[in-house]
């Protein structure tokens, strides 16, 4: 995950050195991405770099470091949690990385987070196209698609989302924000289509038990009440749990941080929602009645059959074993054309 260039000026900056003196890391930062959340706030005097970091969930760490150069770097405390972080300069903001201690207190790279952040107040800039995206013929793996599906045209990410890996296709959809989110970009491509056929379409509305004017419509009341982040950040930190399960799986991630990612995926299974009812519950709505799938679609024996007990068993179940396809929502529904957000849902 980390060039070995890149540790090495880590590992030199922790050390010491004291290069020429670039611009001040003073103010308020705002998390993007995967640190969607999180607040910086840095203050410089004198080479010291002090301030607070915040993680989202309620933690508050004292920052206390220095500049080297164009970088900070120091320790990152609170009772009982130590980490050491390197800070660098964007035009927008920092990018900070967050390094755990390993038992002899030595930097563990291996473990490190980067988190983007930037000035709080300033708006980021929005892409005046899409991206274009791997043609027709070319694998897109799951990592990839994770990585770009928002800056693709959702005729596109509809194509590709139906080229993965039907086990990487199964693994989305058990994470209910992440699921909503892809189901979103299917419904703004009209389907059925050449893209997205109808009986794969017919499968994943059977899964939502919904259709996609009710989904649409149900996603611009929250848009127009201004909820839209709060269902992106649910979504980025689902997205990045799915992400670290596949790693895991593929041996890439150090079996402490995918005990971890096993811990914090299992509960999201076991309360997996309705897109519809993530929508209605973010505006404050009550659930409706299920609403009708594409004509003449029923779930089919397998889902009908498939006992409580499964659920449990899939969240229970290693992060580095992917999961077969289970729909642990309940049976309560919601209600077009709601503008995409084009960020990424990391920066890594």
């Amino acid at each position: 995950m980390f060039k070995i260039v890149r540790w090495c000026v880590i590992a030199a900056t922790l050390i010491g050195a004291s290069p020429a003196r670039a611009s001040g890391f003073v103010g308020q930062f705002e998390g993007i991405g995967t640190a969607g959340g999180m607040t910086l706030t840095l203050q410089e005097a004198e080479d010291r770099v002090v301030g607070r970091f915040h993680s989202g969930r309620g933690e508050a760490f004292s920052l206390n470091g220095r500049r080297t150069g164009d970088a900070a770097q120091g320790s990152v405390e609170r009772t009982g949690q130590s980490f050491f972080f390197h800070l660098e300069e964007r035009p927008l903001g920092v990018q900070f990385l967050l390094i755990p201690k390993t038992p002899d207190q030595q930097p563990d790279i291996a473990g490190a987070t980067d988190y983007s952040f930037v000035q709080k107040g300033l708006q980021l800039p929005k892409p005046s196209v899409y991206r274009a995206a791997p043609p027709r013929g070319i694998d897109v793996d799951i990592l990839q698609f994770v990585d770009a599906f928002r800056d693709w045209d959702p005729a596109d990410m509809a194509r590709i989302y139906l080229s993965l890996e039907g086990r990487y296709r199964e693994l989305i959809q058990l994470f209910d924000h992440a699921a909503a989110e892809v189901l979103w970009r299917v419904c703004t491509t009209s389907p059925p289509n050449a893209g997205f056929p109808a009986n794969d379409l017919a499968q994943m509305l059977e899964r939502q038990r919904t259709q996609c004017a009710p989904y649409l419509s149900s996603i611009t009341a929250v848009r127009d009440a201004g909820l839209l982040s709060e269902f992106l950040r649910k979504s980025n930190f689902q997205l990045e749990l799915i992400r670290e399960t596949v790693k895991c799986d593929r041996g890439l991630s150090p079996e402490t941080k995918c005990a971890d990612v096993s811990a914090m995926s299992g509960p999201l299974m076991l309360r997996w929602r309705r897109a519809d009812d993530i929508m209605l519950a973010l505006v404050g709505a009550e659930p409706r009645a299920p609403a009708h799938v594409a004509a003449g679609a029923q779930a089919s024996p397998a889902l009908q059959a498939a006992p409580q007990t499964q659920t449990s068993a899939a969240a229970s179940r290693a992060p580095n074993a992917l999961v077969p396809r289970i729909r642990p929502g309940r049976d309560v529904s919601v209600p077009v054309d709601a503008r995409l957000p084009r960020r990424r849902p990391n920066s890594r």
